[in-house]
């Protein structure tokens, strides 16, 4: 507690004399005037304030309510703008030593702190001319839970490290400012830990406090920007959060796609604790044990969160449910319409996270067998080859559009690449081996690289964009706004808009990243490359799977077929006619 707040003051006693030093810091300010100077000394002398160290937030209220009653001053910025002064001009002498760093570390304390005054002195100035805006302050006395106290603290942090516009940066610093008063009038003992419930309760607390749908929406991002912030920041992973940040996970990097919008896991829609506490350990066991792709987990996830989902809405524990109520569940699903592929997706989605449940002792038996209710998939194959009129369409118009997604289009169009692919191209990727052009390729499904030969063309354009943006070998070639990895759902939805705002196929054609895949495969196949060879190309382990990308296999057997049978050795009827002649009769 500062000195002041504990002195008694008595009128009959004479104030001690300011220090020196104090008032030569005043006296230093520059953009102060003089009266406000004079007027700070006065004040500070009347409180015996003996060090600046004494001049904190809770002392500068006290000295605006003074220039209001006391001193009848009806606008008190200018003397405030002396006392702000004061206290960051010592700051910043204090921060060229190390005794003074420790003493003025931004620490959270059971007090109010004002962003003015933070250490940073860079920083604070940047927050010259909104000091008196009230997300300014930060109040650590109110009767909070002290590990949401630190929770908000740290997100405060991250806010001021991260956030250099400083529009963002006010909406943010006012949206955690509502969510610490939410969560001091809820009680709330553990940010981590809110549900589904809470945060609707959040979204209708900023109904009541935020004049407009637009900034509620600003102001609704804070809780997830706290949420991630705190997770990346835990000392050791906190399973216990009800949303997990893959980031935060320690991940393998070979495991992740980088390219995928899924950067988290939520299990707030389960509002049964138990079913939410099974959903945790079974991911849990998912991501730290099993070694599978992150991608195969989290759809697999989504699966069974829906079903986790309904026994919740029912209060039913999935350790105790019985086979009648997955029969109605699958009956459900069954009459959405689902495909038969689809369904039996669901159907091992049950039957390992029950197995998990056995295997952890939570379930004795299984509550019903998965074989009874598998379907036949009978495979279709479908033709998604773009037509070479789309193509040179697309072409034609590609000018249109900005360098990178013309680049990454190139890749698709060339070469047949997933947009996964494509989306974690490096720096490093092209090589030239003898009188040959290469790209080396790190195909995120398969979890392994592929080395395929391109087009010359191809090679120098490339070659041209890495230099022209400065590209180093481990950087990848086309970025998002955080630097990473370019979204392939960003660019897919781009290229969806360029194709209907410039009516490709007359506004027909549905854009697919993947139908360029099918594409190169025809096209190979189509002259000449084996399937073996197009298996290759494509990077898959299995032949079943390259031939579902060739869109017109089954067509050039029946042509191969007409042609065979047409030569006359190969005429069925000239095969009888042999034969007749051979038996004689």
């Amino acid at each position: 507690m500062p000195a002041y707040a504990i002195r008694e003051w008595r009128q009959e006693e004479k104030p001690k004399a300011l220090p020196e030093k104090i008032v030569e810091t005043i006296d230093s300010c520059e953009d102060v005037t003089k009266a406000a100077k004079n007027r700070l000394k006065k004040f500070l002398t009347e409180m015996e304030i003996q060090d600046i160290l004494e001049m904190d937030y809770p002392l500068r209220q006290i000295y605006q309510n003074y220039l209001f009653s006391t001193c009848q001053i009806q606008s008190a910025d200018r003397y405030l703008l002396a006392y702000d002064r004061t206290k960051q001009a010592d700051i910043r002498r204090r921060m060229k030593t190390l005794a003074g760093k420790n003493q003025c570390r931004w620490r959270l304390e059971e007090t109010i702190l004002f962003l003015p005054y933070h250490p940073d002195q860079e920083l604070a100035m940047e927050l010259d001319s909104v000091r008196n805006r009230p997300n300014m302050v930060w109040d650590f006395t109110k009767p909070c839970a002290w590990h949401v106290k630190e929770q908000i603290f740290t997100t405060l942090n991250e806010i001021l490290a991260i956030t250099k516009n400083s529009t963002k940066r006010r909406q943010r610093l006012t949206g955690l400012q509502y969510l610490y008063d939410f969560c001091t009038e809820q009680e709330i003992q553990d940010i981590e830990d809110m549900d589904l419930a809470q945060e609707q309760m959040f979204d209708a607390y900023l109904d009541e406090h935020t004049s407009s749908e637009s900034y509620k929406c600003q102001m609704l991002a804070i809780l997830n920007l706290c949420r991630r912030t705190v997770f990346l920041h835990n000392e050791q992973i906190n399973w216990q959060a009800n949303i997990w940040y893959l980031d935060g996970l320690g991940i393998a990097e070979h495991r992740l796609n980088r390219s995928s919008s899924v950067v988290s896991v939520s299990f707030t829609e389960i509002s049964h604790r138990e079913n939410r506490r099974y959903a945790k350990e079974y991911m849990k066991y998912q991501i730290g044990v099993t070694g599978q792709a992150i991608g195969t987990i989290t759809t697999r996830y989504c699966l069974l969160e829906r079903f986790l989902i309904r026994l919740s809405e029912q209060s039913q524990d999935a350790a105790s449910c019985t086979t009648k109520q997955i029969e109605d569940y699958l009956d459900e699903l069954q009459g959405s319409g689902i495909s038969a592929k689809s369904f039996n997706a669901y159907i091992s989605g049950l039957n390992h996270f029950f197995r998990f449940l056995i295997a952890r002792s939570y379930r004795k038996t299984m509550p019903f067998q998965p074989e009874f209710y598998q379907k036949k998939v009978v495979v279709k194959h479908h033709d998604r080859s773009v037509s070479p009129e789309v193509c040179e369409e697309v072409l034609g118009k590609l000018h249109l559009l900005p360098e990178h997604l013309r680049c990454m289009y190139l890749h698709l169009w060339c070469l047949g690449l997933r947009i996964s692919e494509v989306c974690t191209l490096k720096g490093n990727a092209y090589y030239r081996q003898n009188h040959d052009t290469w790209i080396q390729v790190y195909q995120v499904k398969m979890k392994n690289y592929k080395r395929i030969p391109i087009a010359e063309g191809l090679y120098r354009i490339m070659k041209i964009y890495i230099k022209t943006h400065q590209i180093g070998q481990d950087d990848y070639l086309f970025t998002n706004k955080n630097g990473g990895p370019y979204r392939s759902l960003t660019f897919r939805q781009q290229m969806k808009k360029f194709c209907e705002d410039h009516e490709i196929d007359g506004g027909d054609y549905l854009f697919q990243s993947h139908d360029y895949r099918h594409t190169v495969a025809t096209m190979l196949y189509d002259n000449g490359v084996s399937i073996q060879g197009v298996r290759d190309y494509l990077g898959h382990d299995y032949l079943e799977m390259t031939e579902q990308y060739i869109d017109y296999m089954p067509k050039k057997i029946a042509k191969e077929n007409v042609g065979f049978f047409q030569k006359p050795e190969h005429k069925l009827a000239a095969g009888l006619k042999r034969k007749g002649g051979r038996d004689g009769k």
